[in-house]
């Protein structure tokens, strides 16, 4: 049953102040409504910051007519302008293709491999496969839609070329299938159908030609939509007319789709009308004539001419607009949300107000809100157990958020989950309600917030240290857009908890800054670790491809490691050549879901000049951060350490490190990177890898980095509200960044060894 609950989003999710955004609401009410909020921290716990969202006043509540909004879920192409009406002239129609299914049966829904039936008007044809997996083939008749039943089943993972002769006019229909083999010595073999239809064919329609998926209009709906989208590779698409009993073929439709895979467009290489596809389905990936022979498709001459369909694809929900919102020109930065109310539901809709370039006044310091770690996990399914990637975990923990997106499939899923087919996602879109990105939202395997309700808590320390006026808020998706030339705006930029997901250009841009003297506080862990790709033409949209290594819950099949957006090679930046160690001084190394632990401070960082000015207020302290919101600690969750083989700077100060505090237990492991034969000692009591470390460097431009190697940092920042060593140790190293100039920063000394653990 689909979910009452009134839930939404706004497009574009950043804007400029003075900028409008549309918001879009699903409500079963007939009103609701609307209160724009400046976020602060909005997790209650009886030792969290309290909830201290504010109202914009400048915006007054409004009432709102509401409907309820379904998305058409699943991915297809669409040829939208065509003129059916010369295949009368066609002594015979010839469609052919091949495919591949990955699902061909248990979908719960027909799955269409072409169409453009009009059933209003008993007209066109269309292919499919039933919800038992059976190859059924429709056309127009003189009352009514004719079927056929196919003798052919398609296996899955076998590639078939499908070949459909019929006429106009006609009751003949043809197929001619070729089977390619699949194992070692198997040949090809071929199959030959024959079949009577009824009545004479009526093949011309008004309806756009779809390419796996059905012909429906796209748009939202006010009922839930079920997907008709086939799951599975299409490698090509020919539609062409026999004309005459001598062999005369005219191309109307050629579709190569190993041209312009970057793009949502189809190419037409007869010279007609082009396609574009719909919902984001895969492409650079292989086709049935891959041979192994090349792996990166931007070298292939061959092998990448298929696009994988998926029924639950998503790339736009494609709502009705709600109502508009414009942005007062005098906005802070920040982080805001729509709260929409229907009487009887409620949600946070959340978007980023980002500073205007044109600002005389600019503060010294910046917080990154890492909006594409947000899309990457958006709407995850990991406690999902029907599905074919999951953790196991305690239903009591599961929240409001993820039960309405247990009702509510044509929300999509995340980077992290399976397609319903099992194979893994590459896209993520922020063109949707994301419900796991709302200030109250609980994570389920942590029992507290992740990512974008726990970086709240970072917004909420620097209104207290620095005032509303004392920082920026910029994000993920305005320093792909704009690069270095916006960091160099501030002095400090402070990282959020989950910075995950950077693109090549960000990277440059971060090497950039520390180059040029920039000061960096890396407060979280895990952190920019993943290859990705984000669409400056559509900017709600970024690409990871999960490669051979790395913290993930799939790995892509051989030769689809490469982005179809740019090319480059996808996997881990550290695979890449460009670890975090190199930038930051730490990398990630481990994950584990029990209790965290705190840090001991090192002899090192008291005796040292620079360092000990951290440690003001602290000289009592032996342990740091034993305490937190999320897993009991400050190390806890996604963690990382020094390492100079990877990269740390040899004059790096280990600051603090888990090990002097007692280190982690057994149910932290490291990660799959980190493991060579023999594979032993891989758990936290049994590997000195398996650690958090504070780190702090200068660099010889006498910029600085202070990283502290977990997530979880965040959740002790914020504890006994921010009254705590860790927030104190967090506020002195702000503060010596801000007020320390750059003319008296002395470089440390080079370390003469460079072991890789401590």
């Amino acid at each position: 049953m689909a979910s009452s609950d009134i839930v939404g989003y706004v497009d574009p999710l950043i804007l400029y102040p003075g900028e409008k955004t549309a918001v879009k609401v699903s409500c079963s009410h007939s009103t609701f409504t609307s209160t724009v909020l400046r976020l602060g921290a909005g997790y209650e716990h009886p030792n969290a910051p309290p909830v201290s969202h504010k109202l914009v006043d400048e915006i007054p509540q409004r009432t709102h007519h509401g409907i309820p909004q379904f998305t058409r879920i699943g991915s297809f192409a669409r040829v939208e302008s065509w003129d059916g009406s010369e295949l009368t002239t066609a002594h015979n129609i010839l469609i052919e293709f091949w495919c591949q299914a990955t699902l061909p049966c248990g979908a719960g829904h027909d799955q269409f491999l072409f169409s453009s039936i009009d059933t209003e008007h008993s007209s066109g044809f269309e292919c499919l496969l039933d919800e038992e997996g059976n190859l059924l083939f429709r056309v127009g008749g003189p009352s009514a839609i004719q079927e056929v039943r196919l003798s052919t089943n398609l296996i899955q993972h076998q590639w078939y070329k499908l070949e459909f002769i019929f006429g106009p006019g006609t009751e003949d229909l043809v197929l001619r299938v070729s089977i390619k083999p699949k194992d070692i010595g198997e040949r090809m073999t071929f199959r030959y159908e024959q079949h009577k239809l009824p009545h004479a064919a009526c093949v011309v329609s008004n309806k756009p030609l779809t390419i796996a998926g059905d012909s429906r209009d796209i748009g939202s709906s006010t009922e839930p939509i079920k997907s008709s989208s086939f799951n599975g590779k299409i490698d090509g698409f020919y539609l062409g007319m026999l004309m005459g009993e001598e062999v005369d073929l005219r191309s109307l439709f050629d579709f190569n789709f190993f041209l312009d895979i970057q793009s949502d467009q189809i190419q037409n290489i007869s010279g007609g009308a082009h396609g574009r596809l719909i919902n984001g389905p895969s492409r650079a990936v292989t086709g049935h004539n891959w041979d192994a022979s090349q792996s990166d498709w931007t070298r292939a001459s061959y092998g990448y001419g298929a696009i994988h369909f998926h029924d639950d694809d998503l790339d736009d929900a494609a709502w009705d607009t709600s109502f508009e919102l414009e942005m007062p020109r005098n906005l802070r930065s920040g982080c805001y949300a729509v709260f929409v109310d229907d009487g009887e539901s409620t949600d946070f809709i959340p978007f980023f107000v980002k500073p205007h370039p044109d600002e005389k006044e600019v503060p010294p310091v910046a917080l990154i809100l890492p909006t594409f770690t947000y899309a990457a996990y958006a709407n995850e399914h990991l406690h999902d157990e029907s599905r074919v990637v999951h953790f196991p975990g305690d239903g009591s923990k599961i929240d409001k958020y993820f039960k309405t997106l247990m009702k509510r499939p044509d929300l999509g899923i995340s980077l992290y989950d399976s397609h319903n087919d099992g194979s893994g996602t590459c896209f993520s879109t922020t063109k949707r309600p994301v419900l796991n990105m709302r200030p109250d939202y609980s994570m389920w395997l942590f029992d507290g917030p992740r990512e974008f309700p726990a970086d709240l808590w970072f917004v909420e320390f620097l209104d207290r240290e620095l005032g509303g006026g004392g920082y920026d808020v910029i994000t993920d998706h305005q320093i792909s857009e704009d690069g270095a030339s916006l960091l160099k705006r501030y002095k400090v930029l402070m990282s959020c908890s989950h910075p995950e997901y950077p693109t090549f250009g960000m990277l440059d841009s971060y090497t950039a800054f520390l180059a040029d003297g920039g000061r960096f506080m890396y407060l979280g862990g895990n952190g920019y670790y993943w290859v990705t790709t984000h669409d400056p033409i559509r900017p709600h949209r970024i690409e990871v491809r999960r490669a051979e290594a790395g913290c993930r819950t799939f790995s892509l099949p051989a030769g689809n490691h490469h982005h179809s957006l740019t090319g480059e090679l996808g996997g881990l930046w550290r695979s890449r050549g460009r670890p975090p160690n190199r930038l930051f001084g730490v990398g990630s190394c481990a994950m584990g879901v029990g209790k965290g632990t705190g840090y001991g401070i090192t002899d090192e960082a008291r005796s040292h000049p620079r360092v000990s000015r951290f440690l003001q207020g602290l000289k009592s302290d032996r342990i740091i951060g034993d305490f937190g919101l999320v897993q009991g600690a400050a190390s806890g969750d996604e963690i990382d350490r020094l390492d100079y083989n990877l990269g740390t700077p040899q004059n790096t100060i280990i600051v603090a490190t888990t090990m002097l505090a007692g280190g982690h237990s057994d149910e932290y492991m490291l990660f799959n990177e980190e493991t060579l034969f023999p594979m032993v000692n891989t758990t936290g009591t049994t590997s000195d890898k398996i650690r958090s470390d504070i780190v702090f460097f200068e660099t010889p431009s006498k910029g600085a980095v202070f990283s502290v190697g977990s997530i979880n940092w965040v959740g002790a920042l914020a504890w006994n509200a921010f009254r705590n060593n860790v927030a104190r140790l967090t506020a002195n190293v702000l503060h010596e960044f801000i007020h320390q100039e750059s003319a008296d920063r002395r470089p440390i000394a080079q370390k003469k060894s460079a072991p890789s653990s401590i």
